[in-house]
């Protein structure tokens, strides 16, 4: 159940309890597959499904994309719950926890963001292309040091 992926979020801070690594198993069988299936989705993979299969099959694909990222949401919020630790003196995440839910929720939202974007570019025929482009290229970050909008990592 504990693999490196978990090791470094443990790093200078108390292991994960057992408890925790329970709370994170489900989670990650909750969301098996689906970060693969939403990873670097582009408005052209939508226009060759619709020109070989019509625009039935592009709808019933960007449901099930949707289903996916819902149940990403679910699963993401029920962890939430489950890592939290409660006693009789506080109520909080560990560090290691903490540091967990971030990463996930992060990779969550870059997900839905690249999802929402692929998809409202893909409805409206949009170009991406910042310096030519008429949509809004997709951004995820801001880089204050070097005072630019960044994409996905």
């Amino acid at each position: 159940m504990h693999d490196d992926a978990l090791s470094h979020f443990e790093f200078e801070t108390e292991p994960f309890t057992q408890s925790e690594l329970a709370a994170i198993f489900d989670y990650r069988k909750a969301i098996e597959g689906i970060g693969d299936s939403l990873a670097e989705i582009e408005p052209k993979q939508f226009a060759a499904l619709g020109a070989t299969f019509g625009s039935p099959a592009v709808q019933s694909h960007l449901s099930d994309l949707a289903d996916c990222l819902n149940t990403w949401y679910l699963a993401l919020d029920q962890a939430l719950a489950e890592l939290l630790t409660c006693t009789s003196d506080a109520t909080r995440y560990s560090t290691a926890a903490a540091r967990f839910l971030e990463a996930e929720a992060k990779a969550y939202h870059q997900a839905r963001q690249g999802f929402e974007h692929a998809v409202t570019v893909f409805l409206l025929s949009r170009d991406t292309r910042p310096l030519e482009g008429n949509y809004p290229p997709l951004t995820t970050s801001l880089n204050l040091a070097q005072q630019t909008l960044e994409g996905p990592a």
